[in-house]
């Protein structure tokens, strides 16, 4: 992974890109993780404010399955991931522009419930005592599962409560799975607690060994590059990072984690 763009990258890139300008009607398609749905949706109002000529199509999944596509050829103009590990296996293979490697937001995982918890509760009390069963992400196929499976393992927690888990394709099917009742507790992330009407109680997931960090990165087989650049740095921006502060995300360092 390299460090976050900087001006005179962007340049760079915007340079060698001629085939498209972001001021000219475009369509861009992003494929994004599912858990940026409803801050994108934001984003996209407000980029198109300074960038109405570029329309923006959006791709949802977990990371994993997004990186899948982009191996096998579907199109993408900007890939914005919540893993780390996808993003390098596509800059292994050259499918993405290495010198676009932006980390734009980071991510928490919580505990979360429609019923607020005692005070003075902890994690694996809540957990190990409760009856109900807990949703939390396909831990070999979805970044959010393989976050939540390294916490729990590390806390020894992983096996006692496997019998009681409900797996989800992807980061918004665990919300859905806990608002809709369908499961008493979920690990999601933080920031999709956050912006739930239903969800009225969270407890932060011990275990876990570093921030979930979002890079986003420009497709090396995108057509429409400069507006691809013109979006993640949008994205990255004091606008877009204000947006994603006030979805619940951490803003993005720029570095390596």
């Amino acid at each position: 992974m390299k460090k976050m763009i900087t001006i005179i990258s962007i340049a760079i890139l915007l340079s060698a890109c001629s085939n498209t300008s972001a001021g000219n009607d475009s369509e861009l398609l992003v494929s994004a993780a599912s858990s940026l749905t409803e801050v994108m949706k934001k984003m996209e109002e407000e980029f198109q404010q300074v960038e109405p000529d570029i329309d923006l199509s959006f791709n949802y999944g977990s990371s994993s399955k997004l990186r899948s596509q982009i191996e096998q050829g579907a199109p993408a103009d900007l890939f914005l991931s919540a893993s780390v590990k996808d993003m390098d296996l596509l800059e292994s293979q050259q499918l993405i522009e290495s010198v676009s490697i932006s980390p734009f937001a980071e991510n928490r995982l919580v505990l979360a419930s429609l019923e607020e918890f005692p005070e003075s509760v902890d994690f694996e009390e809540v957990v190990m005592d409760a009856e109900e069963t807990i949703a939390v992400g396909e831990p070999d196929s979805v970044p959010v599962g393989e976050y939540t499976r390294q916490a729990l393992e590390s806390q020894g927690l992983w096996q006692p409560l496997e019998g009681r888990l409900i797996y989800a394709k992807d980061a918004r099917q665990v919300v859905t799975y806990v608002e809709s009742g369908n499961a008493g507790l979920g690990i999601i992330y933080s920031s999709d607690a956050v912006i739930s009407r239903e969800i009225t109680a969270m407890l932060e997931v011990p275990g876990q060994r570093d921030p979930v960090v979002y890079p986003g990165a420009i497709v090396a087989a995108s057509e429409n590059q400069q507006a691809a650049a013109a979006f993640l740095d949008f994205v990255t921006g004091p606008t877009g990072q204000a947006i994603l502060e006030d979805y619940g995300f951490l803003p993005g360092d720029g570095k390596t984690p």
